[in-house]
């Protein structure tokens, strides 16, 4: 039976995860990035007393979708920070 005390992790395995998270990340950031362009490209094709309100209409949807982005790749770097830590700790109580 395993210690309750003590806390098991597979660094591979959390490796392979907090790459996975960067790159959900990074695939966020360029839909966000497409969709500020086609944004754009429409706008400039548009005017009248709507363009104000679907300018602002698409900042509703960039913004959330740049903070997703930004919390992905947050979790990754928090997780990878994490398992850096722990393997320290490790080699450390290892070298007694």
């Amino acid at each position: 039976m395993s210690d309750p005390n003590t806390i098991t992790y597979q660094a591979g395995a959390i490796e392979h995860a907090t790459g996975t998270l960067a790159s959900a990340s990074a695939s966020l950031e360029q839909c966000k990035a497409d969709l500020t362009n086609v944004n754009a490209l429409l706008a400039s094709h548009m005017g009248g007393q709507y363009h104000a309100a679907y300018q602002e209409a698409m900042l509703h949807i960039e913004q959330p979708l740049q903070h997703l982005a930004e919390v992905v790749g947050m979790h990754g770097q928090v997780l990878n920070s994490i398992t850096a830590d722990a393997m320290a700790l490790d080699a450390s109580l290892a070298a007694g």
